[in-house]
Protein backbone atom coordinates (compact mmCIF):
# COMPACT_ATOMS: atom_id res chain seq x y z
CA UNK A 1 0.00 0.00 0.00
CA UNK A 2 2.85 2.43 0.76
CA UNK A 3 4.28 1.88 -2.71
CA UNK A 4 0.92 2.94 -4.17
CA UNK A 5 0.91 6.11 -2.06
CA UNK A 6 4.46 6.96 -3.16
CA UNK A 7 3.53 6.30 -6.78
CA UNK A 8 0.49 8.60 -6.40
CA UNK A 9 2.67 11.36 -4.98
CA UNK A 10 5.12 11.00 -7.85
CA UNK A 11 2.25 11.38 -10.35
CA UNK A 12 0.56 14.28 -8.55
CA UNK A 13 3.58 16.42 -7.75
CA UNK A 14 6.01 17.73 -10.38
CA UNK A 15 9.71 16.89 -10.12
CA UNK A 16 11.72 13.82 -9.26
CA UNK A 17 11.70 13.55 -5.47
CA UNK A 18 11.76 15.55 -2.28
CA UNK A 19 14.19 18.09 -0.90
CA UNK A 20 14.33 19.24 2.69
CA UNK A 21 13.29 22.72 3.70
CA UNK A 22 13.62 23.24 7.46
CA UNK A 23 10.34 24.24 9.13
CA UNK A 24 8.23 23.80 5.99
CA UNK A 25 6.59 20.98 4.09
CA UNK A 26 8.55 18.55 1.94
CA UNK A 27 9.23 20.04 -1.46
CA UNK A 28 9.75 18.02 -4.62
CA UNK A 29 13.25 18.13 -6.08
CA UNK A 30 16.08 15.63 -6.47
CA UNK A 31 15.46 12.00 -5.52
CA UNK A 32 13.84 10.82 -2.31
CA UNK A 33 14.63 7.26 -1.41
CA UNK A 34 11.12 5.81 -1.46
CA UNK A 35 12.41 2.59 0.10
CA UNK A 36 13.53 4.51 3.19
CA UNK A 37 10.15 6.24 3.44
CA UNK A 38 8.25 3.02 2.91
CA UNK A 39 10.32 1.12 5.46
CA UNK A 40 10.11 3.84 8.11
CA UNK A 41 6.36 4.44 7.83
CA UNK A 42 5.65 0.72 7.53
CA UNK A 43 7.69 -0.17 10.60
CA UNK A 44 6.13 2.50 12.82
CA UNK A 45 3.43 1.02 15.04
CA UNK A 46 1.71 4.42 15.36
CA UNK A 47 0.96 4.50 11.63
CA UNK A 48 -0.04 0.86 11.13
CA UNK A 49 -3.65 0.49 10.03
CA UNK A 50 -3.85 3.90 8.35
CA UNK A 51 -5.57 4.06 4.99
CA UNK A 52 -3.96 5.26 1.76
CA UNK A 53 -5.30 8.81 2.12
CA UNK A 54 -3.93 9.14 5.64
CA UNK A 55 -0.50 7.84 4.59
CA UNK A 56 -0.52 10.28 1.69
CA UNK A 57 -1.30 13.12 4.11
CA UNK A 58 1.65 12.10 6.28
CA UNK A 59 3.98 12.20 3.29
CA UNK A 60 2.64 15.51 1.99
CA UNK A 61 2.79 17.36 5.31
CA UNK A 62 6.07 16.15 6.77
CA UNK A 63 9.20 18.23 7.14
CA UNK A 64 12.36 16.31 6.40
CA UNK A 65 15.28 17.20 8.69
CA UNK A 66 18.84 15.83 8.75
CA UNK A 67 21.30 15.83 11.64
CA UNK A 68 24.99 15.00 11.93
CA UNK A 69 26.35 12.71 14.62
CA UNK A 70 26.37 14.56 17.95
CA UNK A 71 23.82 17.16 16.84
CA UNK A 72 20.84 17.84 19.12
CA UNK A 73 17.43 17.17 17.58
CA UNK A 74 15.29 18.25 20.56
CA UNK A 75 16.54 19.89 23.77
CA UNK A 76 15.03 19.15 27.18
CA UNK A 77 12.88 22.10 28.31
CA UNK A 78 12.37 23.70 24.90
CA UNK A 79 8.84 24.26 23.57
CA UNK A 80 7.59 21.43 21.39
CA UNK A 81 5.97 23.78 18.88
CA UNK A 82 3.27 21.14 18.49
CA UNK A 83 5.63 18.83 16.61
CA UNK A 84 6.61 15.17 16.78
CA UNK A 85 8.72 13.13 14.39
CA UNK A 86 9.52 9.72 12.96
CA UNK A 87 13.12 8.57 12.72
CA UNK A 88 13.57 7.65 9.06
CA UNK A 89 17.24 6.65 9.26
CA UNK A 90 20.12 6.80 11.72
CA UNK A 91 20.13 6.46 15.50
CA UNK A 92 19.48 8.82 18.36
CA UNK A 93 20.08 8.82 22.10
CA UNK A 94 17.32 9.74 24.55
CA UNK A 95 19.08 11.65 27.32
CA UNK A 96 17.71 12.52 30.79
CA UNK A 97 18.41 15.74 32.69
CA UNK A 98 21.51 14.24 34.36
CA UNK A 99 23.06 13.26 30.98
CA UNK A 100 22.06 9.64 31.60
CA UNK A 101 21.22 7.86 28.32
CA UNK A 102 17.77 6.35 28.81
CA UNK A 103 17.61 4.60 25.47
CA UNK A 104 18.98 4.54 21.95
CA UNK A 105 16.40 4.24 19.17
CA UNK A 106 16.36 4.18 15.39
CA UNK A 107 14.26 3.95 12.24
CA UNK A 108 10.52 3.53 12.68
CA UNK A 109 10.51 5.09 16.17
CA UNK A 110 8.55 8.21 17.13
CA UNK A 111 10.18 11.07 19.04
CA UNK A 112 8.61 14.16 20.62
CA UNK A 113 5.43 12.40 21.71
CA UNK A 114 5.54 13.61 25.32
CA UNK A 115 6.08 17.29 24.52
CA UNK A 116 3.32 17.35 21.94
CA UNK A 117 0.68 15.66 24.15
CA UNK A 118 1.18 17.36 27.52
CA UNK A 119 -0.33 20.69 28.60
CA UNK A 120 3.16 22.17 29.18
CA UNK A 121 4.14 21.44 25.55
CA UNK A 122 7.82 21.14 26.55
CA UNK A 123 10.44 18.56 25.66
CA UNK A 124 11.10 16.29 28.64
CA UNK A 125 14.34 14.74 27.39
CA UNK A 126 17.15 15.69 25.04
CA UNK A 127 17.27 13.81 21.74
CA UNK A 128 20.73 13.66 20.14
CA UNK A 129 21.86 11.99 16.91
CA UNK A 130 24.54 9.33 17.48
CA UNK A 131 25.13 8.96 13.75
CA UNK A 132 23.87 10.81 10.67
CA UNK A 133 20.10 10.82 11.16
CA UNK A 134 17.06 11.82 9.14
CA UNK A 135 13.65 12.50 10.69
CA UNK A 136 10.25 13.42 9.29
CA UNK A 137 8.47 15.91 11.49
CA UNK A 138 4.80 16.86 11.67
CA UNK A 139 2.68 19.48 13.36
CA UNK A 140 0.04 17.57 15.29
CA UNK A 141 -2.67 20.17 14.61
CA UNK A 142 -2.41 19.56 10.84
CA UNK A 143 -3.13 15.84 11.25
CA UNK A 144 -5.69 15.52 14.07
CA UNK A 145 -8.82 15.93 11.95
CA UNK A 146 -7.80 13.47 9.24
CA UNK A 147 -6.18 10.93 11.58
CA UNK A 148 -8.44 10.98 14.66
CA UNK A 149 -6.67 8.18 16.57
CA UNK A 150 -3.28 9.89 16.34
CA UNK A 151 -3.50 11.86 19.61
CA UNK A 152 -4.51 8.74 21.55
CA UNK A 153 -1.67 6.77 19.95
CA UNK A 154 0.86 9.47 20.83
CA UNK A 155 -0.45 9.69 24.41
CA UNK A 156 -0.30 5.90 24.79
CA UNK A 157 3.30 5.90 23.53
CA UNK A 158 4.23 8.78 25.85
CA UNK A 159 2.72 6.99 28.84
CA UNK A 160 4.47 3.71 27.97
CA UNK A 161 7.87 5.41 27.61
CA UNK A 162 7.54 7.51 30.76
CA UNK A 163 6.57 4.41 32.73
CA UNK A 164 9.56 2.50 31.31
CA UNK A 165 12.02 5.35 32.03
CA UNK A 166 10.81 5.68 35.62
CA UNK A 167 11.21 1.97 36.45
Amino acid sequence: MLRAVIADLNRLLPGNGFRSVKNSHLKREGTMNSNVMETALGSCQLFQGLDQGQLKLLMETSTQRRFSSGETVYERGEESGGTFALIASGRISVIAHNDFVLNEIGPGEIIGEVGVTTPQERRTVTIRATEPTEIWEWRLDTLMEEIPGLVKGLKDLAWKRMKYWNE
